[in-house]
């Protein structure tokens, strides 16, 4: 789904004819914002995040790849979270507003990754720092995968997450367009695909949720 400009202008403009209600929420949270860090919000689409907010009480205790929007999100919601992060500089931009917020349930931290190779990666502090089950697992973090790419650092986490998912819990996989490989793979009772407008992107996304 690698597309051009035009391309998904017509998909956007296709989702906002069909439901305008999202149209308010594109202006205010698209349009005219470009940090889903001061948000607070995942970069998600906005029909996953409204399914988390609906469904947190069963997601008690999360793990995330790749920090930002989504640790304040889950943060506020989610008993406790432990987000990984690669990149020091944006590791500490996310830790002042966990600060900020006193959010005293967050644990963050940086941890090494290696993209050079996909032994490479899974040797990674990064890809080895999920060592325990959670409720849910976020896979939203560093990939440098493209269209020429001939694997996947998200796709490999996908693998890794999925032994590591408690019964009833929930692997959130963003940017799943990118993915269809993890539809494929994943083991999942249910995938809920979650396409649409999402904060600070200017065009649709989607967001799968897999369900165990």
């Amino acid at each position: 789904m690698y597309l051009s400009n035009p391309e998904r202008l017509k998909l956007l403009g296709v989702h906002l004819v069909t439901r305008p209600f999202d149209f308010f929420r594109y202006l205010r949270f698209c349009l005219f914002s470009d940090s889903p860090l001061r948000q607070g919000l995942p970069w998600w689409s906005f029909d996953a995040i409204d399914w988390v907010r609906k469904n947190h009480k069963r997601l008690n205790d999360a793990f995330e790849w790749g920090s930002g929007g989504s640790t304040i999100f889950l943060g506020k919601l989610c008993g406790s979270l432990y987000s990984i992060e690669n990149n020091s500089t944006w590791l500490s931009k996310v830790g002042d507003k966990i600060a900020q917020l006193e959010l005293r349930d967050v644990r963050i931290e940086l941890k090494g990754i290696d993209l050079s190779t996909p032994n490479g990666f899974k040797d990674s502090d990064y890809h080895s720092s999920l060592s325990k089950k959670y409720d849910l697992i976020v896979i939203d973090g560093e990939d440098h995968f493209g269209p020429e790419s001939k694997w996947s650092a998200r796709e490999i986490c996908f693998e890794k997450a999925e032994h590591h998912i408690r019964k009833h819990g929930a692997i959130i996989v963003d940017d799943s367009w990118r993915y269809p490989k993890i539809r494929e793979i994943s083991k999942a009772k249910e995938i809920m695909i979650f396409r649409g407008i999402g904060p600070c992107r200017r065009g649709v996304t989607s967001t799968d949720i897999h369900i165990y």
